[in-house]
């Protein structure tokens, strides 16, 4: 349980800064595990988390795996990186019962809506929280939930309601549990604990992302760090096929739009040693290149994805994309700049040619985008997102220009 002045968080945090100031500004991974709807509880105070993890997935029959995002405005980027980029099954959009919901509240709400990704409230601080505030923070939300933009059937978790029914009802992305938790007194966490241990994967339901084990692989790459004695460790997730030790794959696009080709040494699976993971996983792969130069961890870049060998994979500047502006002060047309998220892609785009003359809020469209410094990997029919200040902006690629 936490303190009341930030004790529980300091054991997530992943930076110092992140301690003093109180704010995430990095996507932190942790999990729970399950046996039969009890967690199973680690030594974390005193294991350190490679222990920790090792006794909970040898104790459960069951792992849930928590992406910790940015809630400050400022680390915008790295929370819808982390929502496009990692692929979550559900979005837990937390709220101070204290503080009511903010504007940075609507906005995460609307870029999971946006994605398609089934939300859970879960309402916080209900210990220090004014009944007043609290009774109007809960009001807000179940207004918001059920608006015509978000079209959800809140639903008020109470003591004894039956959490296995609304775990199942979760899939259907039409109901929104709320939560109302104190991380101090505890009151409400076993409840959201028992509806965690009954919520199922939406992997099968995901199949315009994830795709098949026997698929041909493709890893996007969400981070890369170098290990001593070990080389080159790529973090992220494997959305298509099988990968094992040995195995060849093509690395890239670099900012030619090359690829490069390497081979798999290891890899690491909720920081246990594994042989072979399959689609539908995040894991660590170590790999090595078959240049004489060999690879570092300043040659990967956000973007970049580990594909099967025999593909041949084709970078592209430009593509054309389906476009609805959720949010403009004023009109998009040529030469507009914006940063699009796709998958683990994250970088500055101009418009080189739009359907029409202007592009306003709730206007329609196709645009031509070109990327500004480096080409990426892409598909056709996948969803982007774009944002600059506070506009912002939702679609599909529908054509791409390969090199």
């Amino acid at each position: 349980m936490d303190d009341g002045r930030g004790y529980a968080r300091e054991l997530v945090f992943n930076y110092d800064h992140e301690k003093k100031n109180g704010r995430t500004s990095s996507v932190t991974q942790e999990i729970m595990g399950f046996k039969e709807q009890t967690q199973v509880q680690p030594n974390k105070v005193v294991d350190k988390k490679n222990n920790a993890w090792n006794k909970i997935i040898k104790d459960s029959d069951k792992i849930v795996y928590l992406i910790d995002l940015c809630g400050h405005e400022k680390y915008l980027k790295t929370t819808i990186f982390g929502l496009t980029g990692l692929v979550p099954d559900y979005a837990m959009i937390i709220v101070g019962a204290n503080m009511g919901v903010q504007r940075m509240t609507k906005e995460h709400l609307g870029i999971a809506l946006a994605l398609n990704v089934p939300i859970i409230i879960v309402i916080t601080k209900i210990d220090i929280a004014p009944a007043e505030i609290y009774k109007q923070t809960q009001d807000s939300i179940t207004k918001i939930l059920k608006s015509a933009s978000c079209q959800k059937m809140p639903l008020l978790i109470r003591e004894n309601d039956e959490m296995k029914v609304y775990a199942e009802s979760m899939a259907s992305n039409r109901i929104c549990p709320i939560f109302c938790v104190s991380s101090v007194s505890g009151e409400g966490i076993d409840q959201l604990k028992l509806f965690l241990s009954q919520l199922q994967t939406r992997i099968s339901q995901q199949t315009n992302i994830i795709k098949a084990p026997s698929d041909k692989v493709e890893f996007l790459i969400d981070g890369s760090f170098t290990v001593k004695d070990v080389g080159l460790v790529l973090s992220g997730t494997l959305v298509s096929g099988t990968v094992s030790i040995g195995q060849v794959l093509h690395l890239g696009p670099d900012k030619k739009g090359d690829f490069k080709t390497v081979t798999v040494k290891s890899m690491h699976y909720k920081r246990t040693p594994i042989e072979e993971v399959t689609s539908g996983n995040a894991c660590c792969i170590s790999v090595k290149s078959k240049d004489k130069e060999g690879m570092k961890s300043s040659d990967i870049r956000k973007g970049m994805v580990l594909l099967d060998k025999s593909i041949t994979p084709k970078a592209a500047y430009e593509f054309d994309a389906e476009v609805i502006i959720l949010h403009h002060a004023t009109t998009i047309k040529l030469k507009y700049q914006a940063v699009i998220h796709t998958g683990v892609v994250r970088q500055t785009a101009q418009v080189l040619s739009l359907s029409q003359e202007l592009l306003r809020t709730g206007d329609k469209g196709i645009i031509k985008f070109r990327f500004m410094s480096a080409p990426e990997y892409l598909h056709e029919g996948v969803s982007i997102l774009f944002r600059e200040g506070r506009t912002r902006g939702l679609g599909k690629i529908i054509k791409i220009y390969n090199l």
